[in-house]
């Protein structure tokens, strides 16, 4: 039934991609009036626009009312020429088109006795007046080949505004954030994070958006971060990179980094200061293979980084090569064609370091992967065009003990300590199929006004294999007390062979839009987003999890003065939340599972106290809906001057239909348990009496549900403000400022909101959970500044600098009760993030020296400084209250453990050439 359902959505596909065309989110439209110097409008003029980035030119000739326009544009500097018989040529030049921008560029054309060309020297048009997106970044080549920073690929979404550690305006981390590729999804489906991993350097710009989104875009509940890959041209071009960014004792010793561990030292003498090992060599040549009918590029790279974390003495170390190829083809003027190909691997050791962890307890990765994308474009006619694409990856990741499967796992709970091996293994095989076609058509005054008609469909099939267990002698994991070498005392055990789970789920959406300008200074965005899920498990019968819904997006811009410089831009809309195996993996049979058993020492043997059976554990409620997030916008967008604008918008989002789960079977009561320090407060501790039973149902919970003690909600505010000067005249700038509030009683950590909310232990069933539970989420930046900017100096000396001043994560004081009968409980001992860690504030700048020669060859010298004020701002410490946290103990921490510190002043050095 469900070959037969997809066969239909694929014939459904072909279908709609045969009638027109899309918008894409990997090109953009510029579009116009050409008038005399009365307001007239020209009909007849003809016009052709130009790019080093387009294959060949395109030309149009204007309609009755003067009006031209250019889809399906790839992303770079353009040329708009105007001509007609009797009047000067016009030549606007130098304008900057981006992904899903549409520019408005008019044209005013004088008589001419004779025939003569003038180029104008207005402003180019920044801002797109009709499009409610807003709060948007596009990181173009020449920021991020300029700015400094990690030179990991996904690290790129953070140089955006609102964006902090893969959490976007208050979304879940990583989860929330749609990766994208040329405009195809890429993330894992197993919960939504980052899968591909990119040489950076073949990156043509970088997108992120997510505020006031029309309904092409779905799937997300935080940002699209979607990489547009470079492609070659008509000329011959090349890239040439080597970077080395040493550590302490590399040669020359004592260069390339300072330490910033001082003022912590006298309480923790062991502390070191976290250091990072950069090497990144990478090659990329691009040019025709046919000229305006065939283009090619390739990009290679191996890159290879140490990350010595806070207090671990050895490199968490990943060596990664890659190979990718691209070929642009151009069939005829109006059909084109793209294919490309990533092949590449991420192999690490040392996975799971952590001052608290010993070198040999940690895990060693391994994780291949292919991704292959398509797309065909065909313009049927000036208002029609349609895209085609398809996406497909393959891949694995594996962890496996450095020590082997062999050796045990043991944990000191005094000295918080993990000592011997990993004491697990974890095997992760993915792949991934997606396929989307979509159409427009653009028309003129139907129905009191103008439009664009957008419509369009996605598929997408995934499947999920995960297999996970303790290793070890008889897969044990030993809890107790001192040191395994030098004396151990035993206190509990817990045994788990694990589980192999195989997880499939298929996604279809469909959407129509329309963009109704209802007069030249008044636009309306309509739409819908429909979005149907099917998942299902091998050797499971039937669909398991089956969801529907239909998100509506509204929203209007209006152009203020009525010259395209100021927009006033409202929207309201719904997001569904992404598919992802995670949904529904725990339904798997009850033979991909073993026993969980825990075992407590009673000084001669060891004496069962709980086995977890997973025959008919979980069950998914009756009815249970998709999870999506609300969003109210409002944004007011200005052109300053030639390439820049500001704009200032507020932004309201709030989570629905969020799943958890609870547990039918199970029924507590109240312990009294007393906290002393500064909380001294007794609090009623919820035990566990109805020992090993347990029926857990995934659901969108709701408080009332069993054992369910507060509305689950999650919600997030903010205003941002962002002034963005494009790169032109030697300068750029991009200037950002949000403040914002996160909050809830569902955290905004990695798959919190999709049935993964478990905290130390506790799940959304368990009444411990929702103690103290509401309040700042982590993720929760008050305040965050964001500057980075170009200026070149003489002598052709690039000056970059990027400034980050972010409010730390919250958190508050946890407390951990001696064992109950379902093992001892962590809870908020206080209410939920009532403090934050300070403030980062982190300086990083680059100097890089242009030496030209032969006219064509650029030869830069790189010298980047990381953490200027060498700055050791504490961005982890314990906060368990007499565990990890002493108040008479550390000094320099306030009592706490010290986990984790921001990595100390570091210099790069790098050499490149460009052609």
């Amino acid at each position: 039934m469900l070959r037969k359902k997809m066969l239909i959505l694929l014939c459904l596909i072909v279908f709609i991609a045969s009638l027109g065309f899309s918008q894409s989110r990997e090109t953009g439209a510029i579009e116009g009036t050409v008038k005399d110097e009365q307001g007239n409008p020209l009909p007849g003029v003809t016009v052709t626009i130009s790019s080093p980035s387009l294959m060949g030119v395109r030309t149009f000739i204007t309609d009755a009312e003067g009006k031209f326009r250019f889809l399906a544009l790839p992303p770079g500097i353009y040329s708009v020429k105007a001509e007609l018989q009797g009047f000067v040529t016009v030549v606007r030049e130098n304008i900057r088109l981006t992904t899903t921008v549409r520019l408005t560029v008019d044209l005013v054309m004088k008589p001419a006795a004779i025939a003569e060309e003038v180029t104008v020297l207005a402003k180019a048009p920044t801002i797109d007046v009709k499009s409610t997106e807003t709060a948007s970044v596009t990181l173009a080549n020449e920021v991020l080949r300029n700015i400094p920073y990690s030179q990991f690929t996904i690290d790129i979404v953070n140089l955006a505004p609102g964006v902090v550690s893969n959490v976007a305006y208050g979304s879940s981390a990583g989860t929330g954030i749609a990766w994208s590729v040329d405009g195809v999804n890429v993330s894992d489906p197993d919960a939504g994070t980052a899968w591909v991993f990119l040489d950076h350097n073949i990156i043509e710009e970088a997108k992120i958006m997510g505020i006031g989104l029309p309904a092409e875009y779905g799937n997300f509940t935080g940002v699209i971060f979607n990489l547009v890959t470079k492609s070659g041209g008509n000329n011959l071009s090349g890239h040439i990179e080597g970077i080395f960014q040493g550590k302490k004792d590399d040669w020359p010793k004592n260069f390339w980094q300072q330490d910033n561990n001082k003022k912590y030292l006298n309480d923790f003498p062991t502390l070191t200061s976290p250091l990072y090992r950069l090497i990144d060599v990478n090659a990329h040549l691009g040019g025709p293979i046919r000229k305006d009918k065939l283009w090619y590029y390739v990009g290679t790279q191996f890159q290879q980084f140490g990350d010595w974390v806070t207090g671990f003495p050895e490199p968490r170390q990943y060596n990664q090569p890659r190979l990718f190829t691209k070929f642009n083809s151009q069939i005829d003027p109006t059909l084109s064609l793209i294919f490309s190909l990533e092949i590449d691997t991420y192999d690490g050791k040392n996975r799971g370091a952590a001052a608290n962890v010993a070198p040999e307890a940690c895990v060693n990765q391994k994780s291949p992967e292919i991704v292959a994308n398509f797309s065909l474009t065909k313009i049927l006619s000036p208002k029609t065009f349609y895209d085609i694409k398809a996406a497909y990856f393959w891949g694995y990741y594996y962890l496996d003990p450095e020590v082997g499967h062999d050796k045990p796992y043991y944990f000191s709970l005094d000295e918080n300590f993990r000592y011997s091996s990993a004491g697990y293994y974890y095997y992760a095989d993915r792949t991934r199929f997606q396929g989307n076609a979509s159409l427009t058509h653009y028309a003129e005054d139907f129905i009191k006004g103008d439009h664009d008609f957008k419509f369009g469909v996605e598929i997408e099939r995934s499947t999920v294999r995960n297999r996970y267990g303790y290793t070890g002698p008889n897969h044990m994991r030993y809890f107790g007390y001192g040191n395994p070498t030098k004396g151990w005392e035993h206190y509990l055990a817990y045994q788990y062979e694990g589980y192999d789970t195989y997880t499939r789920y298929t996604r279809f959406e469909a959407f129509a839009q329309d963009s109704w300008s209802i007069t030249p200074r008044l636009n309306i965005s309509a739409g819908l987003r429909f979005t149907q899920n099917w998942g299902t498990i091998k050797n499971v019968e039937g669909i398991v999890y089956n969801t529907r819904r239909i998100a509506p997006r509204i929203g209007f811009t209006f152009d203020v003065f009525g010259d395209r410089t100021t927009v006033l831009k409202a929207h309201y809309g719904q997001f569904t939340e992404g598919m992802f195996a995670a949904y529904h993996d725990r339904l798997n049979p009850a033979s991909a599972y073993k026993d969980y058993i825990g075992y407590y020492w009673d000084g001669k043997k060891w004496v069962e106290f709980m086995r977890l059976k997973h025959e008919e554990l979980y069950s998914i409620a009756e009815g249970i809906k998709h999870p999506y997030m609300q969003q109210y916008t409002v944004s007011l967008e200005r052109e300053l001057f030639t390439d820049a604008s500001f704009s200032i918008a507020y932004i309201y989002r709030e989570w629905k239909n969020i799943i958890g789960r609870y547990d039918t079977k199970a029924n507590y009561r109240t312990v009294p348990i007393f906290v002393g320090y500064h909380v001294n407060k007794t609090f009623n501790i919820y035990e566990l009496t109805t020992g090993d039973a347990h029926a857990y149902v995934l659901d969108n919970i709701k408080k009332g549900h069993p054992w369910v003690m507060l509305d689950p909600y999650r919600k997030y505010r903010g205003v941002e403000f962002l002034f963005n000067k494009r790169f032109s005249h030697r300068w750029q700038l991009l200037l950002s400022y949000v403040y914002s509030k996160a909050w809830g009683t569902i955290d905004n950590g990695h798959a919190d909101d999709i049935g993964w909310s478990d905290r130390d232990g506790l799940h959304t069933g368990d009444p411990n959970f929702w103690i103290n539970d509401e309040g700042n989420l982590t993720y929760d930046p008050t305040h965050m500044l964001k500057i980075q900017g170009t200026y070149i100096l003489p002598l052709d000396i690039s000056f970059s600098a990027y400034f980050q001043a972010i409010t730390g994560n919250a958190w508050t004081t946890r407390y951990r009760t001696k064992r109950l009968a379902q093992g001892r409980v962590t809870f908020f001992a206080e209410e939920r993030g009532k403090y934050h860690y300070p403030m980062q504030k982190i300086l990083d700048l680059r100097l890089e020296k242009i030496f030209r020669f032969k006219e064509k060859y650029r030869f830069g010298i790189i010298l980047d400084v990381f953490n200027v004020f060498n700055a050791n701002t504490v961005t982890s410490w314990g906060t368990r209250i007499g565990y990890d946290w002493y108040p008479d103990k550390w000094p320099s921490t306030e009592g706490h453990q010290l986990y984790s510190i921001v990595r100390p002043r570091q210099f790069r050095l790098g050499l490149r050439l460009m052609f």
